[in-house]
């Protein structure tokens, strides 16, 4: 009787859980969860890198997997180096990069 009670309850989570989590993957919320996925990983790298200066560069995906990189770098070097971070993600599809450089921001 334990089993069975045990076996129905399983059923019935399972009937109300999987429909609710393959929406979920379907919806905005799902998209979100993958962009945010995809902006953190690219910050996350941005503040391991060597010869970057994190501080003043902010990162924003949409859900077409479109990267903008905005904020202000201290040389094309490092503009090229953060670039080259947001494309290396995967999932990313296209960096829009509106990186200023402006050493003297860093002084």
């Amino acid at each position: 009787m334990k089993n069975l009670k045990l076996i129905t309850g399983m059923l019935l989570i399972s009937i109300f859980f999987v429909p609710a989590v393959v929406s979920a993957e379907n919806s905005s919320v799902g998209e979100f969860v993958k962009d945010s996925a995809i902006t953190t990983q690219i910050k996350s790298k941005i503040l391991v890198a060597k010869d970057i200066d994190s501080l003043h560069i902010k990162v924003d995906t949409d859900n077409n997997g479109i990267v903008v990189l905005t904020g202000a770098v201290k040389s094309k070097a490092e503009e090229e180096k953060v670039h080259n971070i947001a494309h290396s993600v995967e999932g990313v599809k296209k960096v829009i990069n509106k990186l200023i450089i402006d050493p003297n921001l860093f002084n």
